[in-house]
C-alpha cells in the first residue's frame, strides 16, 4: 500500500467536520509553508547529536538573545 493510499484510508474514517477542515486547509494557498531540505536534514542531525549528548546546548536566555539578533 502506498503512502497516498494510507493517507486516504485515514482520511475516510475522519468525522465529516474534520474532513471539511482538512480539505479547506489543503486547498488554501495562503498558508503554504516552504521547507528547505538541507536545513531540515541539518536540524535532524543536530537532534540526533543532542540525544547522544554530543552537542552543547544553550540556555533559554542565550537562545532568545540569538533570536533577537536574527530579527
Amino acid at each position: 500500500m502506498s503512502t497516498a493510499q494510507i493517507l486516504y484510508e485515514q482520511f475516510k474514517v475522519l468525522p465529516e467536520p474534520l474532513k471539511k477542515e482538512l480539505k479547506a486547509l489543503i486547498n488554501s494557498e495562503e498558508d503554504i509553508v516552504e521547507i528547505s531540505l538541507p536545513a531540515l536534514y541539518e536540524s535532524i542531525r543536530q537532534v540526533k547529536l543532542l540525544k547522544q549528548c554530543k552537542l552543547k546546548t544553550t540556555s533559554a536566555r542565550e537562545f532568545l538573545a540569538e533570536m533577537k539578533e536574527n530579527l
